[in-house]
């Protein structure tokens, strides 16, 4: 996971949609308002947010692979009503569940696999839980990174990074564990891309000047997009990435 930007105002149809009708309504009520384009431009404000990653797994969200995410579950039965609160929304994948992507013609083991449950991820995943080990990407430091991806694709706590910001990093390995970011899908697809980026790159390791700008083509958006994994580039870029992801204007985050 990477640090997201938070939506802190609703869209102008959301906005609208409770002026008429107030908190404390169904989201499906929502969804279905104005012949969902209220619903799609919420999503799609949420994904510019967020440079078109998913908040949790971190892969390219399409047309058929993204929805809002409700960081707290709407069944949540504490507190105030919290669906139709974009301070509590993240845009992010259908976690492996899109069976079109299983299809022959559609077919993507990144984004589905068989059986479904095992593979399943993010939003998914988490359920209705309400755990209060569960990090918020919204609320993760931009720098430094407290989660790291190995060469075989495993995501997990960096506890160097955890401690300089005072994050428990049991803390951050749990949410890894709720949020099932090391499924067998999305470990296999992690490694895939580590593979691809020291194909291109390996040559080159030596010399910290090729690896900068090579950093710099991986990690910074491109027409306001950031290329899939994010924090597997990070990994493999090290301390060449940083130096540059530390640059102002941070725009990636």
């Amino acid at each position: 996971m990477k640090r997201i930007r938070r939506l802190h105002e609703p869209t102008r149809g959301l906005g609208n949609y409770l002026d008429c009708v107030g908190h404390d309504t169904e989201w499906e009520d929502f969804r279905s308002h104005d012949s969902g384009n209220s619903y799609r431009e919420l999503l799609n404000e949420l994904i510019d947010l967020q440079h078109g990653l998913c908040g949790y797994c971190e892969i390219d969200l399409t047309e058929l692979d993204r929805q809002v995410e409700h960081s707290i579950p709407r069944s949540d039965p504490v507190g105030a009503p919290r669906a139709l609160d974009v301070t509590n929304m993240i845009a992010c994948c259908m976690g492996g569940t899109n069976r079109v992507y299983g299809s022959t013609s559609g077919r993507d083991e990144t984004r589905y696999r068989e059986p479904v449950r095992r593979h399943q991820s993010c939003g998914q995943k988490k359920g209705n839980q309400v755990d209060a080990d569960l990090v918020d990407p919204r609320t993760l430091p931009a720098l430094p990174s407290l989660t790291r991806v190995l060469v075989n694709g495993t995501i997990e706590a960096d506890a160097v990074a955890c401690e300089s910001v005072g994050e428990c990093a049991d803390r951050v390995q749990r949410t890894i564990e709720i949020l099932g970011l090391n499924v067998r899908r999305l470990r296999d697809a992690r490694e895939r891309h580590w593979r691809t980026l020291n194909d291109v790159w390996k040559d080159h390791v030596d010399d910290p000047g090729v690896m900068g700008e090579a950093a710099r083509g991986e990690l910074l958006p491109k027409n306001g997009r950031l290329p899939r994994f994010f924090t597997t580039n990070r990994s493999y870029f090290g301390s060449a990435g940083e130096r540059i992801l530390d640059e102002c204007p941070r725009e990636w985050v």
